[in-house]
């Protein structure tokens, strides 16, 4: 407790130094008014004595600081105006002369009074930061929750969570279940970019301890914390603190943690930290896994059922995006669009199940027949599209007539061991030089095809 002293009277301004430095106070005195004010300016005091002669300025002093208790000690002759003492909440009043011991008992009195309310101002200050935290936690949530691609969520939480807990740096990684390792996939502070991409062991580290046990963890100081691992700081060149770590759950699984470092002004992370940082993990957990199964209902609605080809949505998706990223620029794609001879015979002679599994098995020949990169669609019925991007005409040509031999090079099953052959017309067109929209060149390509058919089936024709 900080105690400012005033009396213009030298020997009791010391008699009241020594009565309060044995209350183990800490104390300053003063010996003129105007040096009230300058130190109130200057520090922060818990309790100020003051002779009746400042008693004209406890309004101003009151300004300064509403909440300091002050205790006046006057004279027994003095005239004082008591409503006035009583309207500006003194916390207690000395007549001299007066006992020491009364004195300690005032003192003491305005010293509790004054840590009472040191109580209160700590518990307003602690719940108007609460709510600041809410309302970025709010605002964090309202950003991850408007995105369902995964790198935007995570991009997104390095950019808004400066505004929940003041630290040096963020980190997200997630859980390689194959591997039985923590991956860095999203960080940010001095060493984000290098902390990318590296493994930690499930159990190695805090964040790996975090992993195994399915438990938030405080970590005040590294240095006396043997679960720290010190590997990643060495790489990155960044000196680890405190760390405040809590993991990502779903379904009662652990998907990987998230930690923050080094919370700015050297305090240590506290459990009301914890307690606003693992509601917000548990926002960011909702959110990616809303987006992972958006991922997977996008990618279902992209593939054919029977052949597990990707289908005519993709094949319009990848077109558009292709032909768009394209403008400005000489980026070639070339597109085979193929059909099955005579397929409705398969049908007629050997049912439909036979007629399903042919397209299914003709649709592992193509993709054994084109190169990496190459894109086989199952465009409709028994008919096939292969996109072949940064591929000339003359090349695409010559991977239709690899895929014609394929298709040709041993025979179909149906029921009872019966074997039969079936052939492929194919067409073969290119942006740009045949066709510059997506229609146009599957049009095109359709239309070579065609043309194929028309002339004896079994061929490849280009447009």
């Amino acid at each position: 407790m900080q105690v400012l002293i005033y009396d213009t009277d030298r020997l009791r301004l010391t008699t009241v130094a020594r009565a309060v430095q044995d209350l183990s106070l800490n104390w300053m005195a003063v010996a003129r008014t105007d040096d009230i004010l300058k130190r109130l300016k200057k520090k922060k005091f818990d309790l100020m004595i003051l002779d009746s002669s400042a008693v004209k300025m406890l309004e101003r002093i009151n300004k300064l600081d509403p909440s300091m208790s002050v205790i006046v000690i006057a004279n027994n002759d003095e005239q004082l105006d008591y409503p006035s003492l009583v309207f500006t909440s003194i916390d207690g009043l000395l007549i001299r002369p007066y006992r020491l011991e009364f004195f300690r008992k005032v003192v003491e009195k305005a010293v509790s009074h004054r840590r009472t309310i040191l109580g209160y101002l700590k518990a307003v200050a602690s719940h108007k930061q609460k709510i600041k935290e809410l309302k970025a936690l709010n605002e964090i949530v309202q950003a991850i929750s408007s995105s369902l691609k995964p790198k935007e969520i995570l991009q997104r939480i390095m950019e808004k969570t400066a505004n929940l807990i003041k630290a040096e740096g963020w980190s997200v990684l997630f859980l390689d279940h194959g591997k039985n390792e923590l991956v860095f996939e999203a960080a940010a502070g001095d060493a984000g970019k290098k902390l990318l991409g590296i493994r930690l062991k499930v159990g190695q580290g805090v964040a790996g301890w975090v992993a195994r046990y399915g438990q938030s963890l405080i970590v005040p100081d590294v240095t006396k914390d043997p679960r720290f691992y010190s590997g990643v700081d060495k790489k990155t060149k960044f000196i680890t603190k405190s760390i405040l770590c809590v993991p990502m759950k779903s379904r009662n699984k652990i998907i990987g943690v998230v930690e923050v470092v080094n919370k700015i002004g050297g305090e240590p992370f506290t459990n009301d930290d914890l307690e606003i940082f693992e509601n917000f993990v548990a926002h960011i957990t909702i959110a990616l896994e809303n987006a992972a199964m958006y991922k997977k209902m996008e990618e279902a609605s992209l593939i054919d059922d029977l052949t597990q080809l990707y289908n005519t949505r993709f094949c319009n998706q990848y077109l558009d995006n292709f032909l768009d990223e394209r403008k400005g620029s000489k980026r070639l794609i070339s597109l085979i669009f193929l059909d099955i001879d005579f397929f409705k015979l398969v049908d007629d002679n050997f049912g439909h199940l036979v007629g399903s599994e042919t397209l299914k098995r003709l649709g592992d020949r193509l993709t054994r027949a084109v190169r990496k990169g190459d894109v086989v669609i199952r465009y409709g019925g028994d008919e096939y599209i292969v996109l072949l991007p940064h591929t000339d005409k003359a090349t695409a040509k010559v991977i239709a007539e690899r895929i014609r031999k394929e298709i040709n090079s041993k025979p179909f099953l149906a029921f009872g061991n019966k074997k039969f052959n079936i052939s492929v017309t194919l067409g073969v067109a290119t942006c740009p030089d045949d066709a510059n929209t997506r229609d146009g060149l599957i049009g095109t390509a359709d239309k070579a095809m065609y043309e194929g058919k028309l002339s004896g089936r079994d061929k490849v024709i280009l447009a």
